[in-house]
């Protein structure tokens, strides 16, 4: 048997037994508890990929991260307005675990930067760079989650406080993807004020408070810009 042959069995093998550990999850487990054992299994399998230097395990991690958004967007948030459901803490703790894994993406791409990718090219962005899927979705999520929890003006400084979160976090991973987005959020929290929040919110007291707490939070970021200009333009 040729060295190929025994990869594609290897790979066979590697998909076999993440699909048996899926499925486990997915029928053993609490139907709200699923996405928290599928954010579990992406962390697993980017620790699994770092140490291995498989490219198996960063597809798989990928495929996973795929299914446990899918599963957040279509089970998890769908049951939000349920009074006893545990589909909110559900949520919570996977978007946190799947967050928790941007850093280990940071090792993984390190890992499939060093060597050649027998990947189409299509595929081959993401296996370079998986922090960019591993960052994204999770930052996707708590956005719509915090849109569908939030009441009234409070989901614009909710956006504003991850926005800027999101920056601060760009400034140290030197990701300017991260830092765009970050950005991007305050922008929609700007817009968000003076064409929705403005004219829709009754409660005096909560549109200044958005107001004022956004406007804090731009001056935040815009202080931040200012100190690390130098830095923000080594890796623009």
């Amino acid at each position: 048997m040729n060295s190929r042959a025994q990869r594609i069995i290897a790979y066979l093998l590697a998909c076999l037994g993440t699909a048996t550990v899926a499925s486990l999850i997915r029928f053993e487990s609490a139907p709200e508890a699923v996405v928290i054992g599928y954010a579990s299994m992406v962390l697993g399998l980017e620790l699994v990929a770092w140490f291995t230097g498989h490219e198996i395990f960063t597809l798989q991690a990928l495929v996973m991260l795929g299914v446990a958004a899918f599963r957040i967007a279509t089970h998890n948030f769908f049951f939000l307005h349920e009074s006893f459901s545990s589909s909110l803490p559900s949520s919570i703790w996977a978007i946190s675990l799947l967050a928790v894994g941007v850093p280990l993406s940071f090792l993984v791409r390190k890992r499939e930067r060093s060597r050649a990718i027998s990947v189409p090219g299509w595929a081959a962005f993401l296996f370079q760079h998986p922090e960019q899927p591993a960052f994204f979705v999770p930052v996707i999520l708590l956005t719509v989650l915090l849109a569908l929890k939030m009441p009234g003006g409070m989901i614009t400084l909710a956006w504003g406080i991850e926005g800027m979160v999101l920056f601060v976090l760009a400034l140290l991973a030197k990701e300017r993807s991260y830092r765009l987005t970050g950005v991007a959020l305050l922008m929609l929290c700007l817009g968000k004020i003076v064409f929705w929040d403005v004219w829709h919110i009754d409660d005096p007291r909560a549109r200044y408070s958005t107001l004022i707490g956004v406007g804090a939070l731009l001056l935040v970021v815009s202080f931040l810009y200012g100190r690390n200009r130098e830095t923000l333009r080594e890796y623009l």
